[in-house]
């Protein structure tokens, strides 16, 4: 008797399928849910639209709050994110939607990195400590701490004052 063929072909596992998996996993295990898009345009350092397959979406950015366009450092924060992610297609964990209707995300810029994480590593940004309540956010404090030290971006300026802080005072 003959042996019937299998039509099953394993999947290569190349090191792109395996990020993508990882990420999955992770998302179904109690993250955001994942999109991919191009960013069309950056209204300032903590606020991008991409462009999705479901359509212009308006981002937060998780955690971290970037001085206002209007405040000394929110030109620089804003060209940051501009030349980071300005046409470039990126990947969103979507946590959360905010009180304007933004959602809210993790941004994953096309080279692996956080933008989130590189604007704070980079001084242009503070954690937003009233809403970063995830355990990457005690990695981000660090991150700040450093470029606090180091006197990079923001910190350069003498008692840089937080945005929220700057927001409350213009009311």
């Amino acid at each position: 008797m003959a042996r019937k063929r299998s039509s099953f072909h394993p999947v290569r596992l190349t090191p792109r399928r395996a990020f993508s998996l990882l990420l999955l996993i992770i998302t179904l295990l109690g993250g955001g849910f994942l999109l991919r898009g191009k960013v069309v345009s950056v209204a300032d350092g903590d606020t991008l639209t991409v462009f999705t397959d479901s359509g212009l979406k308006r981002i937060r950015l998780y955690g971290v709050d970037c001085p206002e366009s209007a405040q000394a450092g929110g030109p620089e924060a804003a060209a940051l994110t501009r030349s980071l992610t300005l046409l470039q297609e990126v990947q969103l964990e979507v946590l959360d939607t905010d009180g304007y209707g933004r959602s809210v995300a993790l941004v994953r810029l096309p080279d692996g990195r956080l933008l989130n994480e590189e604007l704070v590593r980079q001084g242009r940004a503070w954690v937003y400590t009233a809403y970063c309540s995830r355990p990457v956010c005690l990695s981000w404090k660090a991150l700040e701490h450093a470029a606090r030290a180091k006197q990079k971006g923001l910190w350069s300026r003498r008692n840089p004052k937080p945005p929220w802080v700057w927001r409350a005072q213009r009311r």
